[in-house]
C-alpha cells in the first residue's frame, strides 16, 4: 500500500489543519518537524518513508523544501510529490525574520540551497500555490517549476495557508495515490 506522508510547514504541527485533514481523510502519516532544521527534517522523513517504500509525499510551505530535499537524495523511495506553498525563496526574508533565525540559526541560508534544488525528474510532482500568497512569492515557485520538468503548477485563487483548497488537494493526493494522472 502507498504511505502518505505530510510535512508540515514552519508554522505547523501534525495537528495542524491540513496535517489532520490529510491524516483523517487518507491515513497520512505527520511527523513533527518543528524544531528541526532542514537537514534534520529530511532526516526525520527518512524515518517514515524507508528504503523500499512508494510514498506519496506532501509538503506544506517550509515542509515543502524538507520534502525537496528528500526528493533530491531519496527518489526512488517517491511515487508522486505534492508541494503546497513550497518556501522556496524564504531566504530573502531572513532581515524582516530574526526571531526565526533566533528559534532555529542558519535556517534561511539553508533555505537557500534547498530552495536551489530541482524536483528530480523521475518525481512526478503536482505543486500547488494559492495567488494570494504574500509569504512565498509565486514567482519563486514558478522558478522551480520551470527548472523541473517533472512538474506540475496549479495556481489557485487561495493564500498561504491553501485552506480554500482542501478539496483539490485531497483530490490530488488521492490520484497520485492511485496513480492516476491528474
Amino acid at each position: 500500500m502507498t504511505r502518505v506522508v505530510f510535512a508540515h510547514g514552519l508554522e505547523g504541527s501534525p495537528d495542524g489543519t491540513k496535517a489532520v485533514y490529510l491524516r483523517d481523510e487518507l491515513g497520512a502519516v505527520t511527523p513533527w518537524l518543528g524544531e528541526f532544521n532542514l537537514d534534520e527534517q529530511v532526516g526525520a522523513l527518512e524515518e517514515e518513508i524507508p528504503q523500499g517504500s512508494d510514498a506519496v509525499i506532501v509538503g506544506s510551505s517550509l515542509g515543502g523544501l524538507a520534502a525537496l530535499g528528500f526528493a533530491v537524495r531519496h527518489a526512488d523511495r517517491i511515487r508522486h510529490m505534492v508541494l503546497l506553498a513550497p518556501a522556496v525563496g524564504m531566504h530573502r526574508y531572513a532581515s524582516i525574520s530574526p526571531e526565526v533565525e533566533q528559534k532555529r540559526p542558519g535556517l534561511f541560508e539553508q533555505s537557500k540551497k534547498f530552495g536551489a534544488l530541482s524536483i528530480p525528474p523521475s518525481i512526478r510532482t503536482t505543486v500547488i500555490h494559492g495567488l494570494q500568497d504574500i509569504v512565498i512569492d509565486k514567482e519563486d515557485v514558478i522558478a522551480l517549476v520551470k527548472r523541473s520538468p517533472s512538474a506540475t503548477l496549479l495556481l489557485v485563487h487561495d493564500d498561504h495557508t491553501l485552506s480554500g483548497s482542501r478539496e483539490l488537494i485531497l483530490n490530488v493526493v488521492e490520484r497520485a495515490v492511485s496513480g492516476k494522472p491528474l
